[in-house]
């Protein structure tokens, strides 16, 4: 994303064994990072935590099975799976395959002992804490030869975003992660995808990962269930509210949402002949984000400062 994505093939990459199918799944990693990368530049103001939006797509050997894909980490074993075009790290000069060797002045191969998930992932959350709105130094190994760069980024939330391949969710979000399946994302247009993402980034924004687990929320095998149901479908109905505020300030009209969400698309991300309990009904949704607009965006743009929705990052789902 332009973030920093990062691309988030993993395990499942190993379906890709051949050149057309890696170049399928990286020009839909990059269409992901290019939509996000509006997103998170334009909603920043909104973010309690912000990162530089690079344009960088990062990736590490120790992602793909087997050795697969070796040939792409020539220059070390965190590299650039892909820029996305105009973004500050294209600018910069930087190439696909460039080796990342520091990052800030800290060498990634420190990172290497770190002993969580794996080097991108290490490399990313380096990439994070270096400086919104100001520069800082990438050195990269091309050819044999170390080059440095000077790296100058806006701000952004603070947020990886990934396509996957294999089963799951078709998109979801953790709080830090935002995940998309590649068969998924191949459905959606441009604009259809900035509508998902919008909707998983408010689950960011409004910090719903902290808040269910302070008041002790289960978001997994009981998430259907009793008082985690009623706040898991709190949670929904918040992310869906803010998500068009989100978009506007992202340039789109916010209209296209309750749109998408009465299609047959929309209707098959809602779960189609069967839906969750935690969501409300996609005509439910879509009511919901047309009042959303009518109230606080008459005029379908932005900017948007959304206060009567970040105001519930102050309060507690209830434990009742």
């Amino acid at each position: 994303m332009t973030l920093v994505s990062v691309a988030g093939f993993d395990v499942g990459q190993a379906r890709a064994q051949n050149v057309t199918q890696w170049s399928a799944l990286q020009r839909e990693d990059l269409r992901l990072a290019s939509v996000a990368d509006g997103l998170l530049r334009a909603n920043a103001h909104l973010c309690r935590n912000t990162m530089p939006v690079t344009g960088l797509i990062l990736h590490s050997a120790d992602q793909y099975p087997d050795g697969a894909a070796q040939a792409r980490f020539a220059n070390g074993p965190v590299a650039v799976a892909a820029i996305v075009p105009g973004s500050p790290a294209a600018r910069a000069g930087i190439l696909p395959d460039d080796g990342i060797l520091e990052i800030g002045g800290e060498p990634t191969d420190a990172l290497l002992t770190m002993g969580r998930g794996n080097l991108r992932e290490s490399a990313f959350d380096l990439l994070t804490r270096q400086p919104s709105g100001d520069s800082f130094q990438l050195r990269i190994a091309r050819n044999g030869v170390d080059l440095d760069f000077i790296i100058l980024a806006p701000p952004g939330c603070r947020t990886l975003v990934e396509i996957l391949v294999g089963t799951g969710p078709r998109a979801r979000s953790d709080g830090r992660v935002i995940q998309m399946q590649y068969d998924f994302a191949g459905e959606l247009d441009d604009a259809q995808m900035a509508i998902v993402l919008a909707h998983e980034l408010a689950h960011t924004v409004l910090e719903h990962r902290r808040r269910k687990e302070e008041a002790g929320i289960d978001n997994g095998m009981f998430a259907e269930l009793g008082r985690n149901q009623q706040a898991n479908r709190a949670a929904e109905v918040e992310a869906d509210r803010l998500s068009v505020h989100l978009l506007a300030n992202a340039g789109y009209d916010p209209a296209i949402a309750p749109f998408f969400w009465r299609s047959d698309v929309g209707h098959r991300l809602g779960g189609g002949a069967m839906p969750s309990f935690v969501y409300p009904s996609q005509e439910a949704r879509a009511q919901l984000i047309e009042q959303e607009i009518a109230l606080y965006l008459p005029q379908r743009r932005g900017p948007s400062w959304p206060g009567h929705l970040l105001a519930s990052r102050e309060r507690g789902f209830s434990a009742d």
